[in-house]
């Protein structure tokens, strides 16, 4: 099925760090979002910066796999699968 191609990009999405944050605020609220420090990091943006726009995941969703629907998903399946479902008060 996969054939002598054995490596595929898999669905997903993109988000600016700034929908990252509304969703996190939506999910676990404004104390989550009060934790967040800003710190500029010229190594992590180098890497960020590196990392491509856009890919093609035609043959991943041929093979069944699916992105998240959205942020907030993420951020539910962290809490579900890292935190046993539970956001901290």
């Amino acid at each position: 099925m996969l054939g002598a191609r054995r490596a595929l990009s898999v669905p997903g999405l993109s988000a600016t760090v700034g929908e990252e944050i509304e969703a996190l605020r939506r999910i676990a609220g404004d104390k989550a979002v009060r934790l967040i420090r800003e710190a500029p990091d010229a190594t992590i943006d180098r890497i960020v910066s590196g990392w491509p726009q856009a890919f093609d995941a035609r043959r991943a969703a041929a093979l069944g796999f699916v992105g998240d629907a959205s942020f907030d998903a993420i951020i539910r399946a962290h809490i579900d699968d890292e935190l046993d479902g539970i956001i901290a008060s």
